[in-house]
């Protein structure tokens, strides 16, 4: 029905509802689960002492930062070619002083946090075909639909202004005439 399709596909914020569409619930929860252990290693690669004396944070910037979906930590450049082995350089200032690297613990968890999205957006999408073409077979239905309310609402709306001018309806004669009395 498509009435109850509509009525439970969103959720109180307006997104499509991860109870309605189960598949959506599942990777919605998986992102989270991703995005919070990747935040979680990273917050331990972080607090290493190794880390620590390589970050390049002289400017007061922060600590972490996402270029092109991927987290990156700020490394001083002559700290990074030291030990390459630390990750992947997305980035580097325009000083030249930093680079900006994806700590490797995060590069396959990073890798599978991408591929989970994807799979969210296609679900996503397939979804809202669902919907569409739902809401496509029932067209006729829900174009009537649309015009009884719509005369509805007019005949509400001469109802709730004839109440608040205190109006009154006309008495029409046989003949069609319309009398006017204390007008």
């Amino acid at each position: 029905d498509v009435l109850s399709l509509l009525t439970n596909a969103f959720d109180d914020e307006g997104k499509l509802s991860s109870t309605t569409f189960p598949s959506l619930g599942r990777l919605r929860s998986k992102v989270r689960t991703l995005k919070r252990d990747i935040l979680s290693t990273v917050d331990s690669i972080l607090s290493l002492s190794s880390t620590k004396e390589r970050l390049a944070v002289e400017s007061g910037g922060a600590l972490t930062m996402e270029i092109n979906g991927r987290l990156v930590i700020p490394i001083s450049q002559d700290k990074y070619s030291q030990n390459s082995m630390m990750g992947i350089v997305h980035d580097a200032s325009r000083s030249g002083k930093t680079a900006y690297v994806e700590p490797t613990e995060i590069v396959g968890p990073t890798n599978e946090l991408r591929q989970a999205e994807g799979e969210l957006r296609a679900e996503e999408a397939r979804v809202w075909r669902e919907l569409t073409e739902s809401i496509i077979r029932h067209r006729k239905e829900l174009e009537r639909n649309v015009k009884v309310i719509g005369h509805l609402d007019v005949v509400m709306g001469r109802v709730r202004l004839g109440r608040k001018l205190e109006g009154c309806v006309p008495e029409v004669g046989e003949e069609g005439v319309v009398s006017v009395k204390e007008a």
